[in-house]
Parts: C-alpha cells; sequence; structure tokens
C-alpha cells in the first residue's frame, strides 16, 4: 500500500514542458496484441489511450504498458497521440477534463474515485469532486420507447400530461415532469437508451486492463486494480436499476415519516421498471440558490441545521445515508424544509459500524490516541500492521496540535478526513462504505457551513452520539449482544466435531495438505527462465559455430558441405546477435 501523498504521483504525467522524474519497470516483456485480444473493443481502446495522451498522461499510459504497443504506436504514427499544448495544468484538472471527455462511464468512475482517500490526495479528490455529466438532450422519441417497454403500456394511456422536454438531463437518464391519470404532477425519471450496452462495454475494457496492469506493471503493485473496477461495477450497475433506487427512496421515505423538516419523494409503483422511475415532483430550489430562500419563506441558518440534523439523522438512527449530498441532489421547497434528490448512491452501515464510529469520534473529543489507534485498527482490519506504536505517535501528535483546533471551529468532517490522510501515511484503508461516510459528511458540513459562516457541527452531532452510547449499554441492547455472542460460540461448538471428523477423513486418506505460499518468488522465477533460454540459445549458437567449422574443415571436396556450413555460421550469427541485442534491451549485464 502506497500513501496518498505518493499515490498522486504515479497517476503523474508531465506537460510537455514539464520533467518527470520517475522511471518505471515491467514485470516481463509485454506483449500488447495480447491485451486488444482480451479488450475486444480495440477502437475504444485507441480513443482512450489518445484521450489520456492528450490530457497529458502519457507517462501513464507507458507505465500502464500501453504506450509501447498497439494501439498507442498506430495513434503516434497517425500523429493523433499528442500532449496538449499551453501553459501546464494541475493533475486533478487534467484528470477532470480527461473523464469528462471519456464519457459518462469514466465520469461515475471519477465520481467514485473522489470518495477514495486512501487512493488519491485531497487536491485530486476535490477536482474529481466537481465532476458533472455534460450531456445533450436526446429527443423524445428515443426515450419514448424505454418508457413503454419498461410499463408495457403507451405513454398516452400512462400518464395524462407528458411533455416532450425534461426538466433535467444527466449523462444516465432524464427526467419529465408528468401528470398521471389523476391529475397529480410527478417527476418521471427515464434511462438513456444504450447507456447500459455503453457502461457494459466500458466496464470491460476497464477491466481487461486492470487484469493486464495487475499481471505486468510492478508500479502498482500496491493498487488491487481489479478489485477498485469490481467494486465501482458494483456501484453503476446498481445505479442503472432504479428498481433499487426506488426501495432506496422507500426507506428514506419511512425513516423520515414523522420528521416536518424533510421532505421525501413517493414513489408510484405501478408507474415504475428497471428503467423508469416515477415519483412525487418536489418544487423546490437548489440549497446553494439564496436569492430565493426569502420567496420560500426559508432561514439559511435553519435550512444549515436542518441539513446537519438530517444527516447525523442518517448515520447515527437509521445507518443508511445518502452518499452523495452536494447541493446539486439537495434541494429546499418551504418554510425551511429539504429534500433530497438522487437516490443512486447511498451508503448502509451496520450496528457495530456505528458503534466504533461513535467511539473513534469520543476519543477525537477527549484527546485519547491509544483509544483512537484501537478504533482505526477496528476500522480498517489492520492485522499486519508493523508498527502499531508510530501509528498511535501520529495519532497522538494530531490530537495535541490539530484536532481540538479543528474541533474548536465545529468542523467535524475535516477532523475526519485528517485521520484520512494519517491512515494513508500508514498504508491502512478503510471500507468503502466509511469513506463514503466521511465525504457525505463533508460535504453536508461544506455546504451547510456556506449559509452559516458561524456554523458548529460538534454540538448538533454530539446528542446523536450520546444516544448511540446510552443504547449501547441499555439493558436490551446488552441482551441482544449477549445472545448474539452466544449463537455465534454455538455455532462454532456445533461445527468443532465436524470439522475435525473431516480432518481425520482426509489425513487417512492421504489427503491431508498444508499448501505454503512464497511471497516475492515470481521474479525470481521469471528470471531463471529468462537465463535457462538464454543458455539454450548460446548452446545451440555454439553448436552451430562447432559443427559448421568442422564441415568446412573435414569435408572438403563433398558437394555441398561448404554450402552448408556456411548456413551455419550465418544461422549461428543471426542467433548471437539476437542473444546479444537481447541481453542490452535488459540492460541485465
Amino acid at each position: 500500500m502506497i500513501p496518498a501523498a505518493v499515490s498522486k504521483h504515479l497517476l503523474y504525467s508531465p506537460h510537455p514542458n514539464e520533467k518527470y522524474p520517475y522511471s518505471t519497470e515491467l514485470k516481463a516483456r509485454m506483449h500488447p496484441l495480447t491485451l486488444v485480444r482480451r479488450v475486444g473493443n480495440t477502437v475504444r481502446l485507441a480513443e482512450v489511450v489518445q484521450i489520456l495522451i492528450k490530457h497529458g498522461f502519457a507517462e501513464a499510459v507507458e507505465r500502464a504498458g500501453l504506450y509501447g504497443g498497439l494501439p498507442a504506436k498506430v495513434l503516434r504514427g497517425l500523429r493523433l497521440a499528442k500532449a496538449q499544448e499551453g501553459p501546464p495544468e494541475t493533475l486533478g484538472k487534467r484528470l477532470n477534463s480527461a473523464l469528462t471527455e471519456l464519457g459518462p462511464t469514466f465520469v461515475k468512475l471519477g465520481q467514485v474515485l473522489s470518495t477514495r482517500p486512501d487512493i488519491l490526495s485531497k487536491e485530486i479528490r476535490s477536482e474529481l469532486g466537481r465532476l458533472q455529466d455534460q450531456v445533450t438532450t436526446l429527443p423524445f422519441e428515443k426515450m419514448r420507447p424505454v418508457i413503454e417497454r419498461s410499463l408495457g403500456k403507451p405513454v398516452e394511456e400512462l400518464f395524462k400530461d407528458f411533455p416532450e422536454t425534461p426538466v433535467a438531463s444527466a449523462s444516465l437518464s432524464q427526467v419529465y415532469k408528468a401528470k398521471m391519470l389523476n391529475g397529480m404532477t410527478v417527476a418521471v425519471k427515464v434511462r438513456r437508451p444504450g447507456i447500459a450496452q455503453v457502461i457494459n462495454a466500458d466496464i470491460n475494457l476497464m477491466m481487461a486492463v486492470a487484469e493486464w496492469v495487475d499481471e505486468h506493471v510492478e508500479d502498482f503493485d500496491w493498487l488491487d486494480t481489479v478489485s477498485l473496477v469490481k467494486e465501482f461495477r458494483r456501484t453503476i450497475l446498481r445505479e442503472l436499476d432504479f428498481s433499487i433506487e426506488a426501495r432506496n427512496i422507500q426507506r428514506f421515505h419511512e425513516n423520515f415519516l414523522e420528521d416536518p423538516t424533510v421532505e421525501i419523494p413517493r414513489i408510484y409503483e405501478d408507474l415504475c421498471g428497471g428503467a423508469v422511475l416515477t415519483m412525487t415532483f418536489i418544487d423546490g430550489i437548489r440549497i446553494d440558490d439564496l436569492e430565493h430562500y426569502a420567496e420560500r419563506h426559508c432561514d439559511p441558518i435553519q435550512v444549515s441545521a436542518n441539513g446537519c440534523h438530517a444527516l447525523c439523522k442518517q448515520i447515527f438512527e437509521h445507518n443508511f445515508f445518502h452518499a452523495d449530498p452536494h447541493p446539486g441532489n439537495i434541494w429546499v421547497t418551504r418554510d425551511n424544509r429539504l429534500a433530497f434528490l438522487d437516490y443512486g448512491m447511498v451508503g448502509r452501515l451496520e450496528r457495530s459500524d456505528v458503534s466504533i464510529l461513535t467511539d473513534l469520534l469520543r476519543a477525537v473529543f477527549q484527546e485519547n490516541s491509544k483509544a483512537m489507534t484501537d478504533c482505526l485498527l477496528i476500522l480498517t482490519d489492520a492485522g499486519d500492521l508493523e508498527d502499531v506504536r508510530a501509528l498511535q505517535q501520529e495519532a497522538a501528535d494530531y490530537l495535541s496540535f490539530e484536532a481540538q483546533a479543528i474541533i474548536a471551529r465545529g468542523e467535524v468532517g475535516k477532523a475526519l478526513e485528517k485521520i484520512l490522510d494519517i491512515l494513508s501515511n500508514h498504508g491502512l484503508q478503510l471500507p468503502p462504505r466509511f469513506t463514503l461516510l466521511i465525504k457525505a459528511l463533508a460535504t453536508i458540513e461544506s455546504t451547510a457551513r456556506e449559509l452559516d459562516p458561524n456554523l458548529d457541527m460538534l454540538p448538533i452531532m454530539k446528542p446523536y452520539i450520546e444516544r448511540v452510547i446510552k443504547r449501547r449499554f441499555s439493558p436490551d441492547e446488552i441482551i441482544d449482544d449477549a445472545q448474539e455472542y452466544a449463537f455465534t460460540l454455538l455455532r462454532l461448538l456445533k461445527n468443532i466435531p465436524l470439522d475435525l471428523h473431516v480432518l481425520m477423513q482426509m489425513a487417512r486418506h492421504g489427503r491431508f495438505r498444508i499448501q505454503f505460499t512464497h511471497l516475492g518468488l515470481e521474479r525470481l522465477t521469471r528470471v531463471l527462465d529468462r537465463a535457462s533460454n538464454r543458455v539454450a540459445f548460446s548452446v545451440v549458437t555454439g553448436s552451430l559455430i562447432v559443427g559448421s567449422s568442422l564441415l568446412l574443415a573435414t569435408g572438403a571436396g563433398v558437394t555441398g558441405t561448404r554450402t552448408l556450413g556456411l548456413a551455419g555460421f550465418i544461422i549461428a550469427g543471426v542467433l548471437g546477435i539476437g542473444l546479444l541485442i537481447s541481453i542490452l534491451r535488459s540492460r541485465n549485464f
């Protein structure tokens, strides 16, 4: 694992006017055609390579083993793969531009990466957090078949009025303001036609490249690229299935049913499908549209507090939270009421997650570095951390010199983001649900602070933390925990006889084996394999030289002997030159 402070350099590719200070070493000689066969869609791979190089990522492409072969060679030959011109830009801005040009799948990937402080630095994540879908609106003639195929009837039989112009358009969907047969105004979210095929094709390309990089590129050994793509695939496929989003909205609706400060849309199940989502139309404005607050009888300070309370309830009471609460996804209706939009990205916490999170926050508030370190080790499951004392020392320094100043300003989200930097410095990684949580908390706190510069998150959050702690020591909670531990112990005791029986059966039939995994021997294996091949070539070359010499020395007067001897010398010379070039190219001499 490499901390984010270092990992940002691994994605770094210089502008033409910059000098790149790093070098790369591949695990083995790569064959670009093998990658092309894996990917299948060579045209799309070439397009991705071209756009990355265009935005100054030639070095990253080369380090991934793509720049030296097809399709990069073809692109360079056609002068299509050129680095950008003009003054140098920050890495985050260039990455933002590249992902935007690559299309909706890569935009979503950037949005997901913006929640991963264990991979990217704060500056890069901040730029990726600004990624917005830049798409053109599709005509209704292309959207109508999606609605009718998903709901099984013509649009005229499903709705009383359905305007052809959408009120919102994104990379995955378009939203229409329609009227149901009973006259109620609703928002109809329709998935773009063919977007699922585009995303699946791009994900297959990502997976092929990720597997290639994982097998061949040592620079990225610290990052499990395959798992990263798999996680992204799960996230975006959930967003594509509107039936999942409908269930999320229904759950939020039930959670906030009795909360007068939050308005959650109602789902109309008979007008929903995998590609269509029909819900109550929210008449509101963006939370940062302060100019129109007065006409809706809203007070920015009260709206700010309501938003923070809403997220705290989601985290500490519901254990189910909106994972992307940026200003575009939070609207203000009337009388300081909030409405959350776009429930495609949500996070779910276990009861134990909330418990350990409250312990972590309490340790920070009380400046207890030992308790803070214990919580971090539990959260990250870092059983193989070599230097726990160094982690505790850094935690102690953070609590002594930074945390209290940050908390005194009421910036709890920023305090947690600093903890992520500590984890990155020690190669520790939080589960995705926690990184989503911290990003959501930091986002809502930042938005709320724009409305109320004097916002103090601490007094808002403290009552929720205290209730979690009290609930943990309540009789009902203690009984539930005791029952859970008892059931776990009982299952373990019941399985012991069966496990012993299986082991004895395996030993009796000679199938009992102990497997050892040797780490770090792959390079030795490759070196030995390369050395043996060169020895074989040398033996063959030497044999040809000796045989040809004997033929020339002893075969005088025999027809064809001289020609055969000379041919042997020529073949030996070609093999020898090839072997010499191979040795020189590998620089192992």
